[in-house]
């Protein structure tokens, strides 16, 4: 253990300014974890432990889990939840958005979960729980980038968790519908070559950005995460969402040509 006082359970939760992470570092509150923010502002979360963390900078990462290590000598629950949207086609999304998405989504993921591990290992229990997406079985056009990084999270989550098993560590991953909150207003979106693919990109996400802003809550996603992190076993997969599992039951049942000329007739043509 570290040197710092046990005063209840203890959570980390990246990006737990505003939206989904908020909404998940305050119902973990309620339960009576003490929570850290780990972002690189402290946006709504007022009443949250804040440390300012860029999770794309890995001495900022190590900071920040050294830090929470020092105070309260335990880490029992981490949340991988920080993230970015970028859309369009993948031949004319620049280089530093694809960059800078799979650094945050998913490389952020990483750093984290790599730098809890070894806490969480030392003091032989944890939970660690990615938010990834449905996008990461259902891979939507014009955004590969983002449907990529969320599927890297689903295989690392299950990699990690084998890992870890042997030190009574779990790790699990929650696959998001649509949810409303400001992530769709901040999306990097770019229409270049638009004319060339046929206004697809165009319609594509205004598509998507449709379904977003009718989604679901982040307290429901909230009451999930932490109904999943509150089990004996914490679910290797998790979809959150009306019809998300009816959805991924699908996906195993259909021939996977069949779910991409559905997805297809959603989101590209």
């Amino acid at each position: 253990m570290g040197n710092g006082e046990c005063s209840g359970r203890v959570a980390a939760v990246t990006g737990a300014g505003s939206g989904v992470g908020l909404a998940i570092a305050r119902r973990l509150q309620q339960q009576g974890y003490r929570v850290y923010n780990l972002s690189r502002h402290p946006g709504q979360g007022k009443g949250l432990s804040f440390l300012s963390c860029d999770v794309t900078r890995e001495e900022q990462v190590q900071a920040a889990f050294s830090a929470i290590w020092q105070q309260q000598g335990r880490l029992d629950v981490l949340v991988c939840n920080a993230g970015m949207g970028v859309s369009g086609a993948v031949e004319f999304i620049p280089e530093e958005d694809r960059r800078d998405q799979m650094e945050v989504n998913e490389a952020g993921a990483f750093r984290c979960a790599r730098q809890a591990a070894v806490f969480m290992r030392e003091q032989g229990r944890g939970k660690i729980l990615f938010i990834s997406s449905l996008a990461a079985v259902f891979p939507i056009p014009f955004q590969a980038y983002y449907a990529a990084g969320k599927a890297a999270l689903m295989v690392f989550s299950d990699a990690l968790g084998m890992e870890l098993a042997p030190f009574s560590v779990q790790c699990g991953c929650l696959l998001l519908g649509d949810v409303k909150t400001g992530f769709t207003a901040a999306r990097r979106k770019n229409e270049t070559g638009d004319d060339r693919y046929g206004g697809r990109i165009r319609r594509s996400v205004e598509k998507m950005e449709k379904d977003e802003r009718s989604g679901m809550s982040p307290e429901k996603v909230a009451r999930t995460a932490v109904r999943c992190l509150g089990r004996r076993r914490l679910p290797p997969r998790k979809p959150v969402g009306g019809s998300c599992s009816v959805l991924c039951a699908l996906n195993r049942v259909l021939p996977h040509r069949a779910v991409l000329f559905l997805l297809h007739r959603l989101y590209a043509s």
